[in-house]
């Protein structure tokens, strides 16, 4: 009651400085619209980075291995692949590429004439295996036999090729749920679809159609090329695995160059470098946005404070207690912080269109204005208690002396 009481004092003393009030207000609104985007984007970082691939991460690696021209290799692919499945610790081996390594999705349609897009999806296409080496889990139909298998000689000649593909693209091909056994085309040709599998993401960029992908499997044969080994290996043995396939590889082709080695986490690491660099840019301004809000808070609280210390006396004086001292700024405050949290909330919205519109991010949640509003008003009253208390503590007598 007392504190409700002292709002129509409180709001004619602010009238009386118009200006400041003003300009604490626009602070602390900029302060809300701008922490909470960057609070939404940040925690969406966060989010994509943790988002699995659906791949066995853990256990998967990769190994460039380029061929050098002019040099013979007595091994095949094959042969490549044969050695590195013999590799202790090593579960399954392919020929391809993972998630997360040179991602470019490609047009499918529902039509043979290509005329009528459905959605881009993302090719994993490689060796015999391939789908059983990065580990993806099979929901409907069945997995790859060895007839689902075109002929790496004949791959992209147009022929059908057989396809897993992800439960997302088969929604979004085959809305009345029905996708084993059906036919859609790609880019190379038409693609028959013998299995749908949970996930798999061939980037994380929080879009529905990061997980948009098939996987299609060719039987290598006898030649000899570079490129991407995938191994999988046993729980905990990955790092063994790797370097123990490495050396086999290497040996096998002494005329062929390594070109690069990484495990899955590693890839997932680089893949966010940038925006976790990015995300820690921003976390470090929006620790400046909320120090200088409370040093503007701290700073005018004891300006007046310091213009007021004669009628702090008089009240004083006039009996009232330190706890009335102590309730009227912090009062003052919650009020200034309430005007600038009601204007934040506009220019938030205001500022999370234009990133819509500008960067696509997504519509910000109000609960993150909640939560700013509620730090913002908490940060007010700490910021606030210093110049409060030495309020409070103004003796009646000096303060009426004019000390």
């Amino acid at each position: 009651m007392r504190t409700l009481l002292q709002i129509a004092p409180i709001l004619a003393a602010l009238r009386r400085h118009k200006a400041a009030v003003l300009l604490l207000v626009l602070e602390i609104a900029l302060t809300l619209a701008v922490l909470g985007n960057l609070v939404f984007v940040v925690n969406g970082t966060l989010q994509r980075s943790r988002t699995p691939t659906g791949v066995m991460e853990p256990d998967l690696a990769m190994i460039q291995s380029i061929s050098v021209i002019g040099q013979h290799n007595p091994g095949t692919v094959g042969d490549d692949l044969a050695r590195l499945r013999a590799v202790p610790g090593v579960v399954a081996a392919s020929y391809g590429g993972p998630p997360l390594w040179y991602a470019s999705p490609g047009k499918v349609f529902r039509d043979a004439d290509r005329q009528h897009q459905a959605a881009e999806a993302y090719d994993f296409v490689g060796g015999q295996d391939l789908a059983e080496t990065l580990g993806v889990r099979v929901v409907e139909g069945q997995g790859f036999h060895a007839d689902d298998r075109a002929d790496a000689e004949t791959w992209g000649s147009g022929q059908a090729v057989s396809a897993l593909i992800t439960r997302a693209l088969a929604t979004q091909l085959f809305p009345d749920g029905h996708a084993v056994g059906r036919t859609f085309y790609s880019g190379t040709g038409p693609v028959r679809v013998i299995g749908v599998i949970d996930h798999l993401r061939g980037e994380l960029t929080g879009r529905v159609g990061d997980d948009y992908s098939m996987v299609v499997e060719y039987q290598v044969g006898p030649q000899d090329m570079g490129g991407g080994f995938l191994i999988r290996s046993r729980p905990g043995q990955l790092d063994a695995a790797l370097k123990g396939a490495a050396d086999v590889l290497q040996k096998a082709n002494p005329g062929h160059v390594q070109q690069r080695m990484f495990t899955m986490a590693q890839a997932r690491a680089d893949y966010f470098r940038s925006d976790m660099a990015a995300g820690r840019m921003l976390v470090a301004v929006m620790a400046i946005l909320l120090l200088v809000t409370a040093l503007g808070v701290s700073g005018l609280a004891s300006f007046w404070v310091q213009q007021r210390r004669r009628q702090i006396g008089m009240r004083r004086a006039l009996g009232a207690s330190r706890g009335d001292i102590l309730r009227y700024f912090q009062t003052e405050n919650f009020l200034i912080v309430g005007a600038g949290v009601a204007l934040g909330v506009l220019l938030a919205y205001v500022l999370n269109l234009f990133l819509m519109h500008r960067f696509e991010l997504d519509r910000l949640p109000p609960g993150y204005l909640a939560l700013g509003a509620l730090a913002l008003w908490a940060l007010g009253q700490l910021a606030v208690l210093g110049p409060a208390l030495r309020a409070a503590a103004v003796p009646p007598v000096v303060a009426t002396r004019g000390a």
